[in-house]
């Protein structure tokens, strides 16, 4: 859906909607970005945030008078940023790769959410390399100037490998070229550390002074702009403002439905609650809880369709992940209510083709720094290397041949039974990789794992190679340890969110109410009875032990200190506790509440399945907490109001107010 309108001729003071193409100059509607129109300021354009292989720009969509209509995001391709982000190991990492995941990221959008993207066609096709012109304030396509012929993106092997340069589809290399149809043609490389045969140079070298927008060519996303974070949205509603976004030292003031938000106590009296000042801080208690506790059930479900759409987990999802959109839906209808979680990660894990094994392992798309959102365990698969001796090779079966071993190393490993182990021998005939699981029921000496691979087709002269290092240590063998990682990580990722849109404030970090959260979800693990429900031996806790009151009341919900102090009054605690029970389930294995075991509990073909309990029991809790803010509204004019102007419309005006 579109909707951000804007509200004045010129958007954005100092800048200017340019057309990504000059054949748009004259179109009825063109896709525009903005650029300074001061030469001097820099940079010339507005970088809203970066994924790891896209970055993302503010745009809009004009008239043929240039009028701005709406705003939209624009999202380049980057593969510079991929080749410094994906782990190294990961050799099979190609543009050929990266083009695939971008179109099927846009044909996840297309599918879910149509409304979500706005197809120009460069989703799947290159565009011609763009750069800025900071001083006209214009897009430039660059050319060649010894033919006048444009540069475009070589994707054309034969013509690579005639000029001795990397192939595009097997590297991760790009470069310009002003062909075909030139005798000697001209190449520039685009990407960073590309190699630069002689006559090749680097694009930033040519065209000195212009500034990179897409010169490489990279795929191309267009979106409506998500300007909210999730966690910004829920600050608001917990009674903070937004002043907006920041671009360098300038702040940019959104129009339309975000103007509202810049004044917390202009928020409370002019229609973004159901409750405004004269109606009771009790009711915007109540009305916070319930919408940030439907926050929490559209991440569940854009998290839960993205993964089923794909059949691959995320591992990387965090708070950056979610933005939230407002659309201003009619007079009377509270501007929060229509509050709509985008999920805007664009990369998924990528799978490891493990032949005969009957579980799918993942790795993240990449690198994975420290982050509140991710599981401790795993977020580093560890390696190292060892020595090998192989005991038996069993006999070949139709799925393969299966190798038991013993690992020996100095390394202190944590394996778990459903980890992979990924040994790769340096034999005579070469390197051999052979994977498999650990054998719990073997007590060895420390610092040793006895394993058993899993069914692989090994060729003749490698099952003859592994014969003859039978009962003999092959030394200096490489070793990785990779966890069975799947879409529970995924529900941990937004467990954690939870935890931050319900209970974070102004005393509480995340850091904090995350800890206490797993603190309490321990102590509910130890008395765990399976003929007490959850809720039951929650509230027995809480009530033995007060501090989990202070800590994970709903007193975190708002900033103002008198509905602080009421809180626990107007707060039903069995509707409260049961949502923090539900919560507590989200955290995988943490006991035998948890909805997951482990971070692999979830159906190899079916990794979206695990939320389906979760979404149920929320939109529960959502049901009951929607009946606590209206149950009494012909009590409050403000909603009847609201109510009476809807259906006034929808029958022309005539109708009764009694």
């Amino acid at each position: 859906m579109i909707s951000l309108q804007l509200e004045k001729s010129q958007a954005i003071k100092g800048y200017q909607g340019v057309p990504l193409r000059p054949e748009d100059h004259d179109a009825p509607v063109a896709i525009c970005l903005f650029v300074r129109t001061d030469p001097t300021g820099y940079p010339p354009f507005i970088l809203l945030r970066e994924t790891m292989d896209a970055s993302v720009y503010l745009g809009c969509l004009v008239d043929r008078s240039r009028h701005p209509k709406a705003w939209i995001e624009i999202w380049v391709q980057n593969v510079d940023r991929v080749a410094f982000s994906f782990r190294a190991q990961l050799e099979s990492l190609t543009n050929s790769l990266l083009d695939h995941r971008w179109a099927d990221r846009a044909a996840m959008f297309r599918a879910l959410k149509r409304g979500t993207i706005i197809e120009t066609g460069f989703e799947f096709e290159h565009p011609r390399p763009a750069l800025i012109d900071g001083k006209e304030g214009k897009v430039v396509y660059p050319v060649e100037p010894a033919t006048h012929r444009p540069f475009s993106l070589c994707m054309d092997e034969h013509v690579l490998k005639q000029a001795g340069l990397p192939s595009y589809a097997t590297s991760l290399y790009r470069y310009l070229w002003n062909g075909p149809g030139v005798d000697e043609p001209v190449f520039l490389a685009v990407t960073s550390g590309a190699e630069l045969p002689a006559g090749v140079t680097p694009v930033t070298e040519i065209f000195n002074g212009l500034h990179p927008f897409n010169p490489g060519g990279g795929l191309l996303l267009v979106r409506p702009l998500a300007p909210l974070g999730l966690t910004d949205f829920a600050d608001i509603l917990g009674g903070n403002a937004w002043p907006g976004f920041q671009c360098g030292k300038e702040v940019i003031r959104l129009g339309g439905a975000y103007a509202k938000l810049e004044d917390s106590e202009a928020v409370l009296q002019q229609g973004a609650h159901l409750f405004s000042g004269r109606a009771g801080k009790g009711g915007r208690l109540l009305e916070a809880f319930h919408l940030k506790l439907n926050l929490i059930l559209q991440a569940l479900v854009e998290t839960r369709a993205a993964i089923q759409f794909q059949q691959l987990p995320f591992l990387v999802l965090g708070a950056e992940s979610f933005r939230v959109q407002l659309f201003e839906l009619g007079t009377g209808l509270p501007l929060f209510w229509s509050a709509q979680v985008d999920l805007a990660e664009s990369n998924c894990a990528l799978a490891l083709p493990v032949s005969g094994s009957d579980a799918r392992y993942f790795i993240p798309p990449e690198l994975p720094g420290p982050s509140i959102y991710r599981p401790q365990r795993g977020n580093l698969s560890e390696r190292g290397s060892a020595t090998v001796r192989i005991r038996k090779i069993l006999p070949p079966t139709p799925e393969g041949t299966s190798i038991e071993a013993t690992l020996a190393t100095d390394e202190r490993l944590s394996i778990a039974a459903s980890d992979l182990i990924h040994v790769r021998l340096p034999l005579a005939i070469g390197r051999v990789d052979l994977y498999g699981r650990a054998d719990e029921s073997q007590a060895l000496a420390k610092g040793e794992t006895r394993f058993r691979t899993i069914p692989q087709v090994l060729s003749g002269p490698i099952v003859s190679a592994l014969e003859q290092a039978e009962g003999a240590p092959v030394s200096n063998a490489g070793f990785e340890i990779l966890p069975l990682l799947t879409s529970p990580c995924d529900m941990y990722a937004v467990a954690v969110l939870a935890v931050r849109v319900l209970l974070v404030d102004n005393e509480n970090t995340l850091a904090i109410a995350l800890d206490e959260m797993l603190s309490l979800a321990r102590e509910l693990a130890t008395e765990y009875d399976p003929d007490v429900v959850l809720g039951d031996r929650l509230r027995a806790i809480v009530e033995r032990d007060r501090r989990w009151v202070v800590s994970l009341g709903p007193q975190r919900l708002v900033k103002d200190p008198g509905t602080r102090e009421a809180a626990a009054r107007i707060m039903p605690a069995d509707l409260w506790w049961e949502t923090v029970g539900v919560i507590l389930r989200l955290f995988p294995g943490i006991g035998a509440d948890s909805f997951c075991r482990d971070f692999g509990d979830a159906p190899s073909l079916a990794l979206e399945r695990i939320f389906d309990d979760a979404i149920a029991k929320i939109e529960l809790l959502l049901l009951r907490s929607r009946s606590l803010v209206v149950a009494d509204w012909s009590q409050n004019l403000e909603i009847h109001d609201a109510i009476y102007e809807v259906i006034a419309k929808k029958h022309g005006g005539v109708v009764s107010r009694d």
